[in-house]
């Protein structure tokens, strides 16, 4: 009685999802950004002939706690008919690429999080101009150099979990100043 009722349940929760989205679509210069994010981490499977927003298509997979392919939308933007990214969580995807710098393409993203995966190289400074993040996460990679500084222009940042990667250096006294954090993990 219970697997049917949990079997009825996710059927109603994708059925309203859909009706949620329907007619309603991700704005092109966002599709844009995901298409060049996706290049530059290495990110394959991306279906762009369907609407990222549309939940099918291998925009949404999560088998498991540990394991994530998730692009999450708003649509609920001029009446309903357009989208923007809010979330992209792609964890333990054996991504080997680099952080992208262009998130602020991305003017509405909250979460970004690429848990163990492969990515090298550092965080890019321009992350700090994507000041609608709330979350991110890059527990281990394979990153390193110094923390950026800029990080702490994100001012409604709550959570940066950035363990068991290569960091470097000091840490940035201006981190000090993000009012809102909850959760700071840096430990290597």
């Amino acid at each position: 009685m219970l697997f049917l009722r949990l079997v009825l349940g996710s059927i109603f929760i994708v059925c309203c999802l859909t009706t949620l989205t329907n007619g309603a679509t991700l704005a092109k210069d966002e599709v844009e950004a995901l298409k060049s994010i996706g290049k530059t981490l290495g990110k394959a499977g991306w279906d762009f002939g369907f609407d990222p927003c549309s939940q099918r298509h291998g925009w949404v997979d999560q088998s498991t706690r540990y394991y994530a392919n998730n692009v999450v939308c708003d649509c609920s933007f001029n009446n309903n008919t357009i989208c923007h990214v809010v979330q992209i969580v792609l964890k333990a995807q054996n991504l080997s690429g680099t952080l992208p710098l262009n998130l602020n393409n991305l003017p509405f993203l909250q979460e970004i999080d690429l848990t163990r995966n492969y990515l090298n190289g550092t965080i890019p400074p321009e992350w700090g101009s994507s000041t609608g993040l709330i979350s991110i996460s890059l527990l281990g990679n394979r990153l390193t150099g110094q923390i950026p500084a800029e990080l702490a222009n994100l001012r409604n940042l709550t959570s940066l979990v950035l363990e068991n990667n290569g960091f470097s250096g000091i840490l940035p006294a201006e981190l000090g100043n993000l009012s809102k954090i909850e959760q700071l993990l840096f430990l290597s």
